[in-house]
């Protein structure tokens, strides 16, 4: 992994750093793929939206956009991820005075087993791990991550792949680390994401897609049951990209006619 901070190769920080002691902050992760940044533009309007929706000082996104630029131009294929901190401050939650945000910056090589899973699909089984419901922070992909860290732990324990992630209230959310899109009698649903979870670019880009396409998209607040009896399933984040769901629990999918469709238009644009 090679790091920046502040457009400088460091991996140091301040232990006085609002991230380290409040998870106060933002980040976005982007596929790097033939030296270029995947939906760079995206990506910096979620962090622009996260940076406001929190009231972080602004940044200087051209500059970052740049240097993006940079660090993507030798990588075949690879993972960056950005991280905006509200950056130091006094002891306490008060905010006041934390004026300069810092912008770290990590290059990762690419999760080989993506790549497997693209082609294989993926198993999910249904966390216990309830995931709390607030207006104020759902969408945002934001540094408090525990739920996720829990999701994730439970995961390892059960040998799972991934999981399927319910609300407190019962509700279908999406996986630990991709948003869920289901198809039943030609329909396709996906959860809203208003009240917890994670507003994907992908799943936007998806959703946008099938729409075009003429196809009925709903995004609402579903039970597991509506899930489970699916005629067709698969997952988006934009690393993976999409992935098909072969199984969920004892529930087993093997029509792919949606999947299918929007992978085609992803490889497309992907070499237009």
């Amino acid at each position: 992994m090679t790091t920046w901070v502040n457009g400088e190769r460091s991996d140091v920080i301040e232990t006085s750093d609002r991230s380290l002691n409040y998870g106060d902050g933002i980040f976005t992760t982007l596929l790097v793929t033939q030296g270029q940044c995947q939906d760079l533009t995206a990506h910096l309007m979620r962090l622009q939206q996260g940076i406001k929706a929190l009231s972080i000082a602004q940044i200087d996104y051209p500059k970052l956009a740049t240097h993006l630029v940079l660090i993507a131009k030798d990588t075949t294929r690879g993972v960056i991820k950005v991280i905006v901190s509200r950056g130091s401050g006094l002891r306490g939650y008060s905010s006041v005075g934390c004026d300069s945000p810092n912008i770290i910056v990590t290059l990762n090589d690419y999760p080989a087993h993506y790549q497997s899973l693209q082609q294989t699909g993926i198993n999910l089984g249904v966390s216990t791990v309830a995931l709390g419901l607030n207006p104020l922070l759902a969408g945002l992909k934001h540094l408090n991550r525990l739920e996720q860290v829990l999701v994730r732990q439970q995961i390892d324990s059960e040998q799972w792949q991934d999981a399927l992630v319910l609300d407190c209230q019962g509700f279908v959310v999406e996986t630990s680390m991709a948003n869920i899109f289901w198809v039943k009698d030609h329909v396709i649903y996906t959860p809203s994401l208003e009240l917890a979870g994670v507003k994907g670019i992908m799943r936007d880009k998806v959703m946008t897609w099938l729409q075009q396409a003429g196809y009925e998209v709903n995004s609402g607040r579903y039970r597991l049951g509506s899930v489970i009896s699916a005629d067709e399933v698969f997952m988006t984040n934009c690393l993976m990209t999409i992935v098909a769901v072969n199984q969920i629990e004892d529930a087993c999918y093997t029509q792919r006619t949606i999947f299918d469709l929007v992978t085609t238009k992803y490889l497309s644009e992907l070499e237009a």
